[in-house]
Order: C-alpha cells, then structure tokens, then sequence
C-alpha cells in the first residue's frame, strides 16, 4: 500500500498553484511527533497522554502549528521545514520539492506556506481519526495519479 498523498490547488495572490503533499515514511514521523513534543514539553508545554502516542498526537492536531508557538524558533525550524518537505510543487505532471530555498521562486503570499504546512500536519497526523479535519478547512481531495 501506498503511502497518502493529497493534490491541492492554492490561490497565492493572482495566481493559482498546485501542490501535492505525501505522508511521512513511519519512522520519520514517529520521530517528528516525539521531537515536536520534546521541544514542547521543554518550553513549558503540560502535554496530555504521557506515552500515549495517541493522545500525543491529539494534542498536536487539536493545536496545530499553534502547538509550536512557545517554541524557540530556531528549534522549531526544522519541524517546520520537514512539513513543508512533505509538499511538491505540481507544473503540468512535473513535480517540484518545495525547500525553504526553492519556495520564493513561485510562493508569493506567506499564507500559502502556513496552508502548505498545515495540509501536511494534517495528512500526517491523519491516523488520529476525523478530529485531525478540523487543522484546516481545505477541501483537499486525494491523489489519484501515480507517485
């Protein structure tokens, strides 16, 4: 089985872009989940569930990206950077990974970085159930084309 992905259109000011994000490999996310609660727990952050992964994790979803706002920003960085890493940027079946270096080439308006993130947090996140819809409000749809 294939790892989730979803295709997204975005408008960035006066144009529209699509991006398809995919879910991390396992491992990658366990690691993400557990890095993202450290720095949390580190800067102050009661997070329920102890080592439930679950709970955890719920705690991330209901949050979101505000989860990390206590967070020095230079350690939450990377978090951040990893998100965006799960987004491909999509010109006529040709795909671009979207890096914090290749972004402003096309990405004009802030907003769509923080959407792009959010849609990754949230197809990652996804395993916690339906309560994970509400990161965001897309209308995101899955991919049917192949990787």
């Amino acid at each position: 089985m294939a790892r989730k992905e979803i295709t997204i259109d975005i408008q960035d000011r006066d144009q529209v872009l699509t991006f398809r994000v995919r879910e991390m490999p396992a491992t990658r996310l366990e690691s993400w989940i557990i890095r993202a609660l450290v720095l949390m727990a580190g800067s102050g952050a009661r997070i329920p569930g102890g080592s439930d992964i679950k709970a955890a994790g719920a705690f991330l979803a209901e949050k979101g990206l505000a989860a990390l706002g206590n967070v020095d920003f230079e350690k939450a960085k990377p978090l951040l950077d990893e998100l965006l890493g799960c987004c491909s940027r999509v010109i006529e079946r040709m795909e671009e990974r979207c890096t914090p270096e290749s972004v402003d080439a096309y990405i004009l308006d802030v907003a769509t970085l923080f959407r792009l993130r959010m849609e990754a947090l949230k197809l990652n996140l996804g395993f916690l159930g339906p309560e994970v819809e509400r990161l965001s409000g897309s209308r995101a749809k899955p991919s049917t084309e192949a990787p």
